[in-house]
């Protein structure tokens, strides 16, 4: 799991530029069950729902194969 967690790190700071803050962890400890905070000049100028669609396109193949059963999610602009 922790490889999976590593993955999407990657992924993310790939899509939102290196200068982005995450913090993508296991609520639960269940390994399915995730909350993420992300912070990243991407989201400048996008709705809530835009910035969220956006980081769920990134996730799908997570989501669609179930290792993501419930995302819980703050996406954020820097100051």
């Amino acid at each position: 799991m922790r490889a999976y967690i590593e993955d999407i790190h990657i992924l993310l700071k790939k899509e939102f530029w290196e200068s982005v803050e995450i913090d993508f962890k296991d609520e639960q400890g269940d390994g399915k069950h995730f909350f993420l905070d992300i912070c990243s000049e991407k989201f400048i100028w996008k709705s809530r729902i835009e910035q969220s669609q956006m980081v769920y396109n990134v996730l799908d193949p997570y989501m669609k194969t179930w290792f993501i059963h419930a995302l819980r999610m703050k996406c954020r602009i820097p100051q």
